[in-house]
């Protein structure tokens, strides 16, 4: 009881301090002056878009549902707060805070405090999440969701081998020289968080392991968001005639997000129908049975 009423604080806070960030940023006020190069900009500006018009909406519906006990709320809220705690880093890192102009470390204290709202709320939702709360699917949807999942795998290491093998044979691409920083901080956090997450979960799934179906929910959930994020980002780009720009990756990972928001659909579709208000049902007894109790506790030692 009281883990839905912070998931249903936590969803309104996060959706609040996102749609802060977008507006104070290059989106639309320009009050927070990032220290980045152009491209990053760009990039920037696509993802607080993005932001705006996707995660802040999720996280409000995901915190009225908590609110009204319905068991959708944390599927929908562990998204959104996962890309959040994901991208928040980002903002951190990837500026040039000795080479370029800026102010955006004045902001520091707001980015760092939504990327401890942001997993607060993920840890949250997880909680909320039990194995038989989570609707059945079926042993071939585990597989197809494995071999994605892997493929996802498979995508960034092709996408990022050979561009290290550039570095170190001292041959980088000019946008590398010209955003070294930029570069390391997303394939850290690509190679560091999304890879190792994607690989282990669709291995497991493909080898029929049983406590995979949790995380599956919250990856998908991840990755359906991840997907179009990316996306936005590498539009603003094109659309600000950015040299570094690049169409083919405006367009794949579009794909890559639409993928993975059909499995969403399908997995947490039977959570607003009969399923979802048998688990609340049976969420509402043990609410009542836990207040029965320590009433009686409570009796007891008086």
């Amino acid at each position: 009881m009281r883990s839905r009423r912070y998931l249903t604080l936590g969803c309104f806070a996060l959706a609040g301090g996102l749609a802060l960030n977008s507006l104070l940023g290059p989106l639309l006020l320009g009050v927070i002056d990032f220290r980045y190069t152009q491209t990053y900009e760009n990039q920037g500006v696509g993802l607080d878009a993005f932001a705006l018009a996707c995660a802040v909406p999720l996280l409000i519906l995901a915190g009225v549902l908590a609110r009204n006990e319905l068991p959708a709320a944390p599927f929908l809220a562990i998204g959104p707060a996962l890309m959040a705690a994901y991208m928040m880093p980002q903002y951190l890192l990837g500026a040039h805070y000795l080479a370029l102009p800026g102010n955006n470390e004045d902001f520091f204290l707001l980015h760092l405090g939504l990327f401890v709202l942001a997993v607060g709320v993920a840890i949250t939702a997880w909680q909320l999440v039990t194995a038989g709360g989570l609707p059945r699917v079926s042993r071939r949807f585990q597989r197809w969701t494995g071999v994605l999942m892997v493929a996802v795998a498979a995508f960034l290491l092709l996408r990022y081998v050979p561009a290290l093998f550039d570095i170190w044979l001292g041959e980088p691409t000019d946008e590398y020289r010209l955003d070294p920083i930029a570069f390391w901080t997303i394939a850290f956090m690509d190679l560091g968080i999304v890879l190792p997450a994607a690989i282990v979960c669709g291995i497991a799934l493909l080898r029929g392991f049983e406590p995979a179906v949790k995380p599956m929910y919250a990856i998908v959930a991840w990755f359906a968001l991840v997907g179009p994020a990316v996306a936005a980002m590498g539009f603003a780009m094109v659309i600000n005639d950015d040299p570094n720009a690049s169409l083919t990756s405006a367009i794949v990972f579009p794909v890559y997000g639409a993928v993975f928001a059909l499995l969403a659909a399908y997995l947490f579709r039977p959570l607003f129908g009969d399923h979802g208000r048998q688990v609340r049902q049976e969420v509402h007894s043990s609410d009542v049975t836990e207040a029965a109790g320590r009433q009686i506790q409570e009796g007891g030692t008086r």
